[in-house]
Protein backbone atom coordinates (compact mmCIF):
# COMPACT_ATOMS: atom_id res chain seq x y z
CA UNK A 1 0.00 0.00 0.00
CA UNK A 2 1.43 3.35 -0.93
CA UNK A 3 2.48 5.92 1.88
CA UNK A 4 0.11 9.19 2.04
CA UNK A 5 1.53 12.06 -0.02
CA UNK A 6 2.69 14.63 2.23
CA UNK A 7 2.69 18.89 1.84
CA UNK A 8 5.89 19.79 0.43
CA UNK A 9 7.09 21.78 3.34
CA UNK A 10 7.13 18.64 5.21
CA UNK A 11 8.20 16.43 2.44
CA UNK A 12 11.93 14.57 3.06
CA UNK A 13 12.27 14.03 -1.11
CA UNK A 14 14.47 15.82 -3.12
CA UNK A 15 12.83 18.41 -5.59
CA UNK A 16 14.06 20.54 -7.90
CA UNK A 17 13.39 24.22 -7.09
CA UNK A 18 10.93 24.01 -10.38
CA UNK A 19 9.58 21.21 -8.77
CA UNK A 20 9.27 22.31 -5.13
CA UNK A 21 7.60 25.42 -6.27
CA UNK A 22 4.80 23.86 -8.39
CA UNK A 23 4.36 21.96 -6.11
CA UNK A 24 3.70 24.43 -3.42
CA UNK A 25 1.70 26.06 -6.11
CA UNK A 26 -0.91 23.48 -6.61
CA UNK A 27 -1.33 22.78 -3.00
CA UNK A 28 -1.89 26.48 -2.38
CA UNK A 29 -4.44 26.92 -4.85
CA UNK A 30 -5.80 23.37 -3.20
CA UNK A 31 -5.77 24.74 0.45
CA UNK A 32 -9.10 26.81 -0.21
CA UNK A 33 -9.28 29.82 2.43
CA UNK A 34 -5.98 30.59 2.86
CA UNK A 35 -5.82 33.03 6.21
CA UNK A 36 -9.16 31.88 7.08
CA UNK A 37 -9.35 30.56 10.21
CA UNK A 38 -11.52 27.13 10.94
CA UNK A 39 -14.99 27.80 12.24
CA UNK A 40 -16.76 25.29 14.17
CA UNK A 41 -19.80 24.19 12.74
CA UNK A 42 -22.62 24.39 14.45
CA UNK A 43 -24.09 21.03 15.35
CA UNK A 44 -21.07 21.08 17.62
CA UNK A 45 -21.89 21.19 21.43
CA UNK A 46 -20.44 23.77 24.10
CA UNK A 47 -17.63 20.75 25.07
CA UNK A 48 -16.78 20.01 21.95
CA UNK A 49 -16.39 23.64 20.32
CA UNK A 50 -14.38 24.21 23.06
CA UNK A 51 -12.06 21.40 22.37
CA UNK A 52 -11.91 22.45 18.09
CA UNK A 53 -10.91 25.71 19.14
CA UNK A 54 -8.19 24.80 21.81
CA UNK A 55 -6.58 22.57 18.88
CA UNK A 56 -7.20 25.68 16.55
CA UNK A 57 -5.05 27.84 18.84
CA UNK A 58 -2.54 25.53 19.63
CA UNK A 59 -2.01 25.03 15.60
CA UNK A 60 -2.27 28.58 14.74
CA UNK A 61 1.34 29.02 14.99
CA UNK A 62 2.58 26.25 12.43
CA UNK A 63 0.20 28.04 9.21
CA UNK A 64 -1.42 24.40 8.31
CA UNK A 65 -4.78 25.50 9.25
CA UNK A 66 -7.35 26.75 6.33
CA UNK A 67 -10.95 27.14 6.11
CA UNK A 68 -11.30 23.16 4.68
CA UNK A 69 -9.93 21.68 7.62
CA UNK A 70 -13.44 22.86 9.88
CA UNK A 71 -14.44 19.32 9.16
CA UNK A 72 -11.27 17.29 10.50
CA UNK A 73 -10.97 19.74 13.70
CA UNK A 74 -15.07 18.92 14.42
CA UNK A 75 -14.11 14.90 13.69
CA UNK A 76 -11.26 14.92 16.09
CA UNK A 77 -13.69 17.88 18.58
CA UNK A 78 -16.39 15.10 18.75
CA UNK A 79 -13.96 12.33 19.30
CA UNK A 80 -12.35 13.90 22.15
CA UNK A 81 -15.45 14.45 23.94
CA UNK A 82 -16.83 11.09 23.30
CA UNK A 83 -13.64 9.61 24.38
CA UNK A 84 -13.83 11.94 27.60
CA UNK A 85 -17.42 10.76 28.11
CA UNK A 86 -16.64 6.83 27.91
CA UNK A 87 -13.90 7.06 30.09
CA UNK A 88 -15.70 9.06 33.09
CA UNK A 89 -18.44 6.31 32.41
CA UNK A 90 -16.52 3.83 33.01
CA UNK A 91 -14.72 5.11 35.77
CA UNK A 92 -18.59 5.88 37.69
CA UNK A 93 -19.57 2.31 36.36
CA UNK A 94 -16.27 -0.29 35.66
CA UNK A 95 -18.86 -2.99 34.95
CA UNK A 96 -19.08 -1.03 31.13
CA UNK A 97 -15.86 -2.57 30.57
CA UNK A 98 -17.31 -6.07 29.64
CA UNK A 99 -20.11 -4.30 27.71
CA UNK A 100 -19.04 -5.28 24.28
CA UNK A 101 -21.19 -2.07 22.83
CA UNK A 102 -19.77 0.11 24.63
CA UNK A 103 -16.45 -1.28 23.98
CA UNK A 104 -17.14 -1.42 20.08
CA UNK A 105 -17.91 2.87 20.70
CA UNK A 106 -14.90 3.21 22.65
CA UNK A 107 -12.58 1.78 20.08
CA UNK A 108 -14.39 3.70 16.94
CA UNK A 109 -13.64 6.46 18.75
CA UNK A 110 -10.08 6.07 19.43
CA UNK A 111 -9.43 4.92 15.63
CA UNK A 112 -11.15 8.22 14.72
CA UNK A 113 -8.43 9.98 16.99
CA UNK A 114 -5.78 8.68 16.19
CA UNK A 115 -6.71 9.45 12.24
CA UNK A 116 -7.44 12.79 13.17
CA UNK A 117 -3.92 12.99 14.58
CA UNK A 118 -2.26 12.44 12.27
CA UNK A 119 -4.30 14.10 9.74
CA UNK A 120 -3.52 17.33 12.11
CA UNK A 121 -0.19 16.63 13.02
CA UNK A 122 -1.13 16.35 16.57
CA UNK A 123 0.59 13.05 17.26
CA UNK A 124 4.51 14.03 18.55
CA UNK A 125 5.61 12.01 16.37
CA UNK A 126 4.14 13.55 13.10
CA UNK A 127 5.13 16.97 15.24
CA UNK A 128 8.96 15.51 15.11
CA UNK A 129 8.59 14.79 11.15
CA UNK A 130 7.21 17.82 10.67
CA UNK A 131 9.72 20.28 12.77
CA UNK A 132 13.01 17.69 11.18
CA UNK A 133 12.08 18.17 7.30
CA UNK A 134 11.35 21.95 8.47
CA UNK A 135 14.44 22.28 10.58
CA UNK A 136 16.50 20.76 7.20
CA UNK A 137 15.21 22.73 4.85
CA UNK A 138 15.39 26.15 6.84
CA UNK A 139 19.20 25.06 6.95
CA UNK A 140 19.19 24.31 3.20
CA UNK A 141 17.94 27.81 2.42
CA UNK A 142 20.17 29.49 4.55
CA UNK A 143 23.20 28.17 3.56
CA UNK A 144 25.57 30.42 1.72
CA UNK A 145 27.57 28.02 -0.43
CA UNK A 146 24.45 25.81 -1.14
CA UNK A 147 22.97 28.76 -2.73
CA UNK A 148 25.58 30.20 -4.68
CA UNK A 149 26.41 25.95 -5.74
CA UNK A 150 23.09 26.36 -7.01
CA UNK A 151 23.20 29.03 -8.83
CA UNK A 152 26.41 27.83 -10.82
CA UNK A 153 23.72 24.95 -12.42
CA UNK A 154 21.34 27.56 -13.24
Amino acid sequence: MARPAKSVNVSSKHLTKEEQAARQDAENKLRGGIGKKPQPPKHLSAAQRKIFLRIRKELEESNILSSLDDYVLAAASVAIDRLAYIETSINIDPELLSDKNFMASKDKYMRDFFRCCNELCLSPQSRAKMAVTNLNAAKEAADPLLEALKGLND
